[in-house]
């Protein structure tokens, strides 16, 4: 906690710079200073790579001033659970950590809590009502994989928001499939799925994790569709 504290106190400064409008008010509070962007600075997040970005989702660039390097201090504090706020009449910047922020609220799938990332694999979204239908059951909207083989093939996908998701997995093909969601380097939820059938997951995301790839693996020589159904799916 001590570090985290640390690491964004030491963003303030920067982050009035990048991340907050500030207004015709505060002009004569500023001081005009002479700094650089250091594009040479690399973030280490938890063991992974990570790159601020702005509210917009644009990367930002660290400044160096004086033997000192600035971050922006909404998106440290975001990656590592912290709230951040600005009330641009009092130029008062507030950090909530995860001891005092407010109780999450679970949300359903949808175009403001994920979105599809275009690899390698034939995925992408379908909403075709017999792509959707396992059993007696009609879903409305997955991110879907063909193809699925011995090989594997995956579905990346990016959530935007929450810390803790909820997904159900459905499978069509010749036997069952095997399926991982991860990263390069951690594997969240595992299992096997049989054909027609659909399972369900929860995990937590570690901080600044937000991009994910649904693996599937199938017989030899097969062609199943592997399934991330929206419906009750959720993040939190």
């Amino acid at each position: 906690m001590i570090k985290k504290q640390k690491l964004l106190v030491t963003g303030v400064a920067a982050a009035c710079l990048l991340s907050f409008s500030f207004g015709a008010q505060a002009a004569s509070t500023l001081e005009k200073i002479q700094a650089n962007l250091n594009h040479g600075i690399k973030f280490v997040l938890n063991g992974e790579a990570w790159n601020p970005k702005d509210s917009n989702g644009s990367a930002v660039v660290p400044i160096s001033y004086k033997g000192t390097t600035y971050v922006p201090l909404r998106s440290v504090g975001e990656a590592t659970g912290a709230e951040i706020g600005f009330d641009g009449n009092t130029q008062t910047i507030s950090i909530s950590t995860d001891s005092d922020q407010k109780e999450a609220v679970r949300q359903a799938f949808s175009e403001d809590t994920v979105s599809h990332i275009k690899g390698i694999s034939a995925s992408g979204i379908t909403q075709n009502k017999d792509d959707l239908l396992f059993g007696e059951t009609s879903y409305t909207k997955a991110f879907m994989v063909t193809g699925v083989n011995s090989a594997g093939k995956d579905i990346k996908f990016e959530v935007k928001k929450g810390k803790t998701v909820g997904v159900l997995i459905g499978y069509k093909g010749d036997g069952p499939a095997t399926y991982t969601i991860g990263t390069k380097t951690s594997t969240f939820a595992t299992g096997t799925v049989q054909p027609g059938g659909v399972v369900d997951n929860t995990f937590d995301l570690p901080a600044g994790v937000t991009e994910l790839t649904l693996e599937f693996t199938g017989k030899a020589g097969g062609n199943g569709s592997g399934y991330l159904i929206w419906d009750e799916s959720w993040v939190e």
